[in-house]
């Protein structure tokens, strides 16, 4: 299967009634990849529970990046950002 296949698939099973991709609740029992993703719109990305690390990194917004109400049991590394706009604690 080709990605422009995949991309096919997900959204004539997963376009809600207002033409968004909605893929949620999904369960794995391994490592996922998700990477490279360029959206036009908005991306949400909430309500992850990773047992293992959570990688975060190259994100470029145009608009706002909100990051609210993480829970960690290790450590939170945060380093190299660059704001144009304000940042918000």
């Amino acid at each position: 299967m080709t990605k422009k296949e995949l991309i096919k698939i997900i959204k004539d099973n997963f376009t809600n009634k207002y033409g968004d991709i909605y893929i949620t609740d999904l369960e794995f029992d391994t490592n996922v990849c998700i990477s490279g993703m360029k959206v036009e719109g908005d991306l949400h990305q909430d309500r992850q529970r990773v047992r293992g690390d959570l990688y975060q990194s190259g994100q470029r917004v145009r608009g706002d990046l909100y990051q609210d109400s993480q829970r960690v049991r290790g450590d939170l590394h945060q380093d190299s950002q660059e704001v144009e706009g304000k940042i918000y604690k």
